[in-house]
């Protein structure tokens, strides 16, 4: 996960990658018997709280959002729907590429 810096209101932020980190804990140090591996999974998947719930709810818009705008790797950040700049966590230093950009300077 890559934490967002400067973040600002009216700014949305999504963590695609918590639904992988999520399939890496649930099947973390599980057993080599199938149906003993299979228990432990469920019982994990079992624990998932509200947190965790709005977590993968966030990812998953998340990731909508990024096919709809044909995003291909991350991190990305997108602007009024259509500039994204890649690479980068920083929310100002985001908005200045991408100000740059519009002012014919630089490519977003």
């Amino acid at each position: 996960m890559n934490p967002v810096a400067n973040n600002a209101d009216g700014i949305t932020v999504y963590y695609i990658d918590r639904i992988d980190r999520l399939q890496k804990e649930l099947s973390k140090d599980l057993p080599a018997d199938p149906v003993t591996a299979k228990q432990t999974a469920l019982h994990r998947f079992q624990r998932i709280d509200s947190h965790l719930s709005s977590e993968l709810e966030n990812a998953a818009n998340g990731l909508v959002q990024a096919m709809q705008y044909g995003i291909d790797r991350y991190p990305a950040i997108v602007f009024d729907g259509k500039a994204v700049v890649y690479g980068i966590t920083d929310v100002r230093a985001a908005t200045q590429r991408y100000q740059q950009w519009q002012a014919g300077e630089a490519r977003p």
